[in-house]
C-alpha cells in the first residue's frame, strides 16, 4: 500500500504475450502492488498461445486491471512519476494493446513514457524487493519460453554473448510436453515429473558438445526434441518420469556449459538468472552451484516474478527515468529481439 513517502513511483504495463500484468513499483524496486491475468486456461485448449485470442483478451482485461491495481495500492495518477510499457519483443497484437494503453495514460495524465525491452524487464525482475542491485559488470541469463540468451551487463551497456538459433529452452519444454501428452504449459509439469525420475534410464544426446560445435556460443534445442520424439514413438515400456528427467538434464546441461564459458572469459561480480524457466528447480540448483564455484553474488527472481509481469517492466524503467530518457508518443512496437532500448 502506498504511504505517501516514496520518492518515485512508476506504473509498469506488460502485455507482450498472453499475460496481462500491471504493477506500481517504487524507486527502491519494492513492489507496491501487482496483478496479473493469465490466459493459460484459454490457450491450453490449443496447446499454445494463439496471437489473435491473446490480443483480444488483453483489450478486455487491461483497464479493469489498471483500476483494480491502483485502487488496491491506494495510488492516484498524481502519485505516479512515469508510465513504463513493454515495446519489444513479443506478439505484435499483444504489444500494441499495452503500448496504446500506456500512450493514452501518458497523454491524459501528462506523464513521461518509457518503452521497455522485455528482456531488460526480465533482468530487472531479479532485483525486485531486494536490498541491493548487483555491481556491474555482471552476467545475466534470460531463459524463458521465447528467449534463451546470456548477456554481459556493464557500465557501458549490454553485450549479448549467447542466444538461441531455434527454440528457446521454455519452448522446447512446451513442445516436448505436447508430444508426450502432458499438457500446456510444459515447464512446470516436466519439472515435477523430472524430480521423481532417473535420468540415466534414457541416453539422450548431449547438445552441441562435440565436432564443429565444440566451441560454439549459441543455444539450440531442436535436436533434443527429435531425440525425445523417437523414444516416445519407439519405447513400449516408457517410464515418463525417467524420460523427462533425462530431457531436463540435457536442457540445463547446455545452459550450464554456456554460462561456464561466458564467465571464464571475463571478470564479473554477479550472476543474474531470470525468465519463466528460472523457476525450474534444476536451473536454480545449477545457478547456485555456478555462483558458489565462481564466488559470484546470485540474483534470482522470486517465483512470482519469473513469469512475465508488470513489476519487472517498471523496475527496468528507473535507470532511464533518472537519465530523463523518455519516449515520444509515436514510438512503434517491434516483435524482434534487440538488446537495450
Amino acid at each position: 500500500m502506498y504511504n505517501g513517502d516514496m520518492e518515485r513511483i512508476i506504473l509498469g504495463i506488460e502485455s507482450s504475450c498472453d499475460d496481462t500484468s500491471i504493477a506500481v513499483v517504487d524507486s527502491n524496486l519494492n513492489v507496491i502492488n501487482m496483478e496479473t491475468v493469465s490466459q493459460i486456461s484459454v490457450h491450453k485448449i490449443f496447446g499454445g498461445v494463439v496471437p489473435e485470442v491473446a490480443a483480444r483478451n488483453h483489450i478486455a482485461y487491461i483497464f479493469p486491471l489498471l483500476n483494480r491495481v491502483m485502487e488496491s495500492a491506494g495510488v492516484k495518477p498524481k502519485n505516479i512519476d512515469a508510465i513504463a510499457v513493454t515495446r519489444r519483443p513479443g506478439l505484435v497484437g499483444s504489444l500494441l494493446v499495452g503500448v496504446m494503453a500506456a500512450k493514452g495514460l501518458s497523454a491524459s495524465w501528462n506523464l513521461p513514457l518509457i518503452g521497455i525491452n522485455h528482456l531488460d524487464g526480465h533482468i530487472a525482475s531479479a532485483f525486485l524487493n531486494k536490498d541491493k542491485k548487483p555491481k556491474k559488470p555482471y552476467i545475466s541469463l534470460i531463459v524463458s519460453g521465447g528467449h534463451t540468451s546470456i548477456v554481459e551487463v556493464t557500465e557501458n551497456g549490454q553485450n549479448t554473448i549467447s542466444q538461441t538459433l531455434d527454440d528457446a529452452a521454455g519452448e522446447a519444454y512446451d513442445k516436448v510436453s505436447k508430444m508426450a501428452g502432458l499438457g500446456y504449459p510444459g515447464g512446470p509439469v516436466i519439472d515435477k515429473l523430472a524430480q521423481k525420475g532417473n535420468p540415466d534410464t534414457y541416453d539422450l544426446p548431449y547438445l552441441l558438445k562435440g565436432g564443429k560445435h565444440a566451441n560454439a556460443t549459441f543455444f539450440s534445442y531442436s535436436g533434443i526434441k527429435s531425440a525425445v520424439k523417437r523414444i516416445l514413438d519407439e519405447e513400449k515400456n516408457l517410464i515418463m518420469e525417467d524420460l523427462m528427467a533425462a530431457f531436463q538434464i540435457r536442457v540445463v546441461e547446455l545452459i550450464e556449459r554456456r554460462l561456464e564459458s561466458a564467465i571464464s572469459k571475463g571478470s564479473y561480480n554477479a550472476l543474474v538468472i531470470s525468465g519463466g524457466v528460472s523457476a525450474n528447480s534444476h536451473v536454480r540448483k545449477m545457478a547456485t552451484s555456478i555462483a558458489e564455484k565462481h564466488n559470484l553474488e546470485l540474483y534470482l527472481p522470486e517465483l512470482k516474478y519469473c513469469q512475465d509481469n508488470g513489476a519487472m517492466i517498471a523496475a527496468a524503467a528507473f535507470e532511464r527515468f533518472e537519465k530523463r530518457d523518455f519516449d515520444s508518443l509515436d514510438f512503434p512496437v517491434n516483435p524482434t529481439v534487440r538488446p537495450g532500448k
